[in-house]
Parts: C-alpha cells; sequence; structure tokens
C-alpha cells in the first residue's frame, strides 16, 4: 500500500491543535507525529485537491510533502558528511526535481549552529543538481525567482528536514490583507489558535479591546459566518489601519472598529460572549508597570462587560502577573499554554468568570 507523507511548520506550542485542523480538513485518520514547530503526518491516500485544503488551513505556516529528515551538528566542519548524508537519503526528490523543472531550495534554521541558512540551502542544492545529472544526464534550472519546484528545509536543533513546498514561497500567516502592519502585530494563525483555544462560535458576540491592526476580529469574522464582531484600540491611527485591513479581507460590513481605551470597555453597552486580545507586552515597551496597570484596570472592565458564560483569551508575557490578579477580580485560568511569538516565549491563557 503507497504511503504519502507531509509535513507542516507551525507555532510552536500549537501543534496539537493544528494536528485536529489538518485532520477535520485534510485526512481522516493518519498517522502523526508532533515535535517543537513542526507535525509529521502519514496517510495511505490524499485528496486530489490537497492544495486547495491546504491553503484552507487557518493555523499553519507552511506545508511540504516530506522527502527526508537527517541529523544535524553544530560544527562548521559537519557540513562534509551532511552532503553525503544527503546523497543517500534525497533521492526520493527526483520525483519533483527533473532537468525540466525549475527549483529553488530555502532553509529556516532555528537554534544555535556555526553554519548559516545559506550554507545549508547550498549543499542541498548541490545535491538535488548532481541527483539530476546522476539519474538523468543532464541537471535542472535553478531559478530563485520564480522556480517550480521549492524545495524547503527546516534546520531546528540537531534535525533537519526536507520537503517539496505545496504552500509556494511564502508562509500562509502572510495574509493579504495586511495592507496596515502594526509594529507589534500578532501572526494570524497565533491568532486563530486563540480564537480556537477560546471555544468562540457562530452567532456570538466577540470582542477585541486592544486591536491594533485587526488581525483577531478580522480574523475572527473569517473564521465564522455570523456574528458580532468589534475591535477597539486607544490608538486612532491603528484603528483606521485596522479598518484598511478590513477592507482589504473583504470583512468591511462585518467588523465594526472603535477608538476606545479598554480600561473602560464595559461602557461600550454591549455584552461579549469572547474577549481575545494581543496585548501589549511590558518586556517590549520597557515599563511592566504601566502595563501591568493597564491589564489590570482592563480585566476589571472586562470582567464587567462578559456574558454569563464567557471567555477571556489573552497571549502575554505577563502571565505571573495574571495569576496574581485574576483571582481577586472574579476570574479563573480555565487553560493555559507556551507559544513561540517574535522571539519571546509567551502564554496563551483563557479566563471565565468564577462559577
Amino acid at each position: 500500500m503507497a504511503s504519502y507523507k507531509l509535513f507542516f511548520t507551525v507555532n510552536p506550542g500549537i501543534e496539537d491543535i493544528v494536528v485536529e485542523e489538518i485532520v477535520s480538513e485534510i485526512i481522516g485518520r493518519p498517522y502523526y507525529r508532533l515535535m517543537t514547530g513542526r507535525v509529521f503526518l502519514e496517510t495511505s491516500s490524499l485528496p486530489w485537491n490537497l492544495a486547495e485544503r491546504v491553503y484552507r488551513l487557518r493555523m499553519v505556516n507552511r506545508a511540504m510533502v516530506h522527502v527526508a529528515t537527517v541529523g544535524l551538528k553544530p560544527k562548521f566542519s559537519y557540513l562534509v558528511d551532511l552532503k553525503k548524508v544527503l546523497f543517500r537519503e534525497l533521492e526520493p526528490i527526483l520525483e519533483y526535481v527533473t532537468p525540466d523543472t525549475s527549483f529553488a531550495v530555502e532553509t529556516e534554521r532555528v537554534g544555535e549552529h556555526e553554519y548559516t541558512s545559506i550554507d545549508v540551502s547550498r549543499i542541498i542544492g548541490d545535491v538535488v543538481i548532481e541527483l539530476c545529472i546522476r539519474n538523468y544526464g543532464r541537471r535542472p534550472f535553478v531559478n530563485l525567482r520564480n522556480p517550480s519546484v521549492i524545495v524547503y528545509a527546516y534546520a531546528l536543533e540537531d534535525e533537519l528536514s526536507i520537503g517539496v513546498s505545496i504552500t509556494g514561497p511564502w508562509s500562509l500567516h502572510r495574509r493579504g490583507y495586511r495592507i496596515y502592519d502594526h509594529p507589534a502585530a500578532l501572526k494570524p494563525t497565533l491568532a486563530n489558535a486563540m480564537l480556537y483555544l477560546a471555544g468562540t462560535r457562530d452567532k456570538t458576540v466577540i470582542v477585541d479591546p486592544m486591536c491594533g491592526g485587526g488581525t483577531i476580529p478580522i480574523e475572527a469574522a473569517l473564521m465564522h459566518e455570523d456574528g458580532v464582531f468589534i475591535g477597539t484600540d486607544i490608538s486612532k491611527k491603528h484603528v483606521e489601519g485596522a479598518r484598511a485591513n478590513a477592507v482589504a479581507a473583504g470583512v468591511q460590513d462585518r467588523v465594526e472598529f472603535r477608538v476606545w481605551d479598554a480600561r473602560r470597555i464595559h461602557e461600550l453597552d454591549i455584552e461579549a460572549d469572547y474577549m481575545v486580545l494581543n496585548p501589549p507586552y511590558g518586556l517590549r515597551y520597557g515599563d511592566p508597570y504601566s502595563i501591568r496597570s493597564l491589564y489590570k484596570g482592563f480585566l476589571e472592565s472586562a470582567y464587567k462587560a462578559l456574558s454569563v458564560n464567557g471567555r477571556i483569551a489573552l497571549i502575554t508575557p505577563e502571565y505571573s502577573y495574571i495569576h496574581h490578579i485574576v483571582g481577586e477580580i472574579g476570574l479563573e485560568i480555565v487553560h493555559e499554554r507556551t507559544v513561540q511569538h517574535g522571539g519571546l516565549y509567551p502564554h496563551i491563557i483563557v479566563l471565565e468568570k468564577k462559577g
């Protein structure tokens, strides 16, 4: 029986829920393996419209047909051995790269290594060319600008995974609607993870009280067919940018944006079923005291604006402070996890009113 292998790159910390999305959208009951920032799948069949289904995924960064996974060592001298290993392991790539196709290699590297991503890409490219010459007698075309095949390599610490991209040259987290780019924007893939963890549903009121460029309410409107979606921010500039992004996303008639202080969110006279937000980080702004004051003021106001079974989901590195204050406000933590975002390791925390 034929076996098909895929691997997906995701923001570290959400691998388990990404599997649920992939299985529901693409494959019935595959064998899967989770690693930091990666999901590996193996299945006996694939849908004919695989690429179309992959592009519907909301929490995945990249998707590849898996070709090989090999070990890595940090020393620059190891690259000689890596090349020898790849000659043995990369032959299946000839199913995708031939003398009649153009290709390029892109490498993403995480961890401490004496070599660069460009060094790894160069070695993989050399091996692919050599394998083509050995098997076909001709070399393939290298096209760095518009290749027909993208060989993608993901180097994480001591392991290198190599595949052929299903999703083209760009990560899927780069949504086309981001006309206005907030300086501390949340990745849309993480926004979707937060909406998922909060348990948002159709026909509910979803509010982002610190919306910045509008990523969370826009993604909520794209995720749900029906509902009330509201984004507020104290900055008029950010609210105008969020409105421009909503127009680009085609949801301008479904998302309402207002200039408002999140510490007075209960004065908006709305009852929110969900509040999902990416508040400012004290680490980035260099003033943890004012940030904590903002958090406390917001949560006290949010408590008053939440429906009976309402939830708040936020992402922050100030998780210790959140633990310290939620009880006195009348909230309790029902879910918490660490994720990676922008070189930091904040926590996604989901809160409910105490029963």
